[in-house]
């Protein structure tokens, strides 16, 4: 079914029409006074200056203009062909771009229109391409608040329902009440945790911490990071050895960036192996623009096929499946590091291991 032309084209169509019109209309007045004055001079000089009997000196009839007629209905016509087939290149391709914004609008995200701009490599083309590339960003970006939405609920289900059996539990065997106490306890601290790092994630989502003008050093930072978690794994019988010598300066949120940190450092903690060494450096980056702190822990590693999605939200390794955890440390981790212009990667050791590198760009 052939739709009916649309506004624009019409208004570029009339528009290259008139000025066609009106241009050939100049032209045929110009032309036809031309050859009129030419004809009278042509005549003037043909006629004697004298004559003997006066019906001779009147000059001869000056002979018709030429017939323009048939050329300028060629003309027009192939002037209002060539101003369709314009308007018509103009208005399909912004039709065919306002029909897909339509069907996006209606919940269509499957919607493409680069192979609908016209031909070749010009504007709208590459126009179709950014609308393709937006809506295959803003797809990606559904699905994942939604597979998020799911997650969330699957991870706060499992506490509430354990919290929910041990109160069963208390009211029908009080005797066991304090021991259900402490579960119940440590269910609701598990909840306390998985929100707030919900939130935290949430509000670099949307740019809320984006003041990153503090200036730091680098060596201090984790100096006061190593402080916090040597504690934490001297409990879990691990140690931590920190080899720094890099001292340079950053720029961003602090706070920010010792919340990244610590989750990469608390990652190795847990899944480090009793008795073993985390091992903390610092190193410049490529071209001495940037630092990169790299955390080594001494586990098991993890799957190739999963290094990529271990900074997805509540991503978990099958190896690594009954760690407890939100699963949401290490994609606040990514947050941070990208708010601040950096990269983080994930890769796995030949001796064993994983080592987590944190790119940051230094402070010119």
């Amino acid at each position: 079914m052939i739709k009916p032309a649309g506004r624009l084209f019409w208004k570029c169509f009339l528009l290259i029409a008139i000025v066609q019109i009106c241009s050939d209309q100049a032209v045929h007045q110009w032309m036809t006074h031309r050859y009129s004055t030419e004809s009278t001079t042509a005549d003037d000089s043909r006629t004697p200056r004298a004559a003997s009997n006066p019906d001779d000196a009147r000059p001869p009839h000056a002979p018709p203009p030429r017939p323009f007629v048939i050329p300028e209905i060629i003309d027009l016509v192939a002037s209002l062909g060539c101003a369709a087939l314009l308007a018509w290149l103009l208005s399909k391709p912004i039709s065919n771009l306002r029909s897909a914004l339509s069907d996006a609008a209606g919940g269509n995200l499957d919607i493409r229109v680069a192979d609908r701009m016209g031909f070749g490599n010009d504007e709208l083309k590459d126009l179709g391409a950014e609308f393709d590339r937006m809506m295959s960003r803003l797809q990606t970006l559904i699905n994942a608040q939604r597979r998020l939405l799911h997650d969330v609920s699957h991870e706060i289900r499992s506490p509430m329902a354990r919290i929910q059996a041990a109160v069963g539990l208390a009211h029908r065997q009080p005797d066991q009440a304090l021991a259900l106490m402490e579960r119940i306890e440590r269910e609701c601290v598990r909840v306390d945790r998985l929100v707030g790092e919900m939130l935290a994630l949430s509000r670099l989502q949307a740019g809320v911490d984006s003041r990153l003008t503090e200036e730091f050093d680098v060596h201090e930072l984790l100096a006061d990071i190593v402080d916090d978690a040597q504690f934490e794994a001297s409990a879990k019988e691990r140690s931590i050895s920190v080899r720094s010598e890099v001292h340079a300066t950053l720029r961003g949120n602090v706070d920010l960036l010792r919340r990244a940190v610590e989750n990469v450092l608390r990652n190795a903690i847990k899944y480090s192996k009793r008795g073993s060494v985390i091992n903390l450096e610092t190193a410049a980056g490529t071209g001495g623009r940037s630092v990169v702190i790299s955390v080594q822990d001494a586990g098991t590693g993890v799957p190739e096929a999963d290094l990529e999605n271990i900074f997805e939200p509540f991503f978990r390794s099958a190896i690594h499946a009954r760690k407890e955890g939100s699963g949401l440390g290490l994609q606040i981790a990514k947050r941070v590091v990208q708010s601040h212009g950096g990269t983080i990667m994930a890769q796995n050791v030949a001796t064993g291991g994983l080592r987590v590198n944190i790119e940051l760009p230094l402070l010119n």
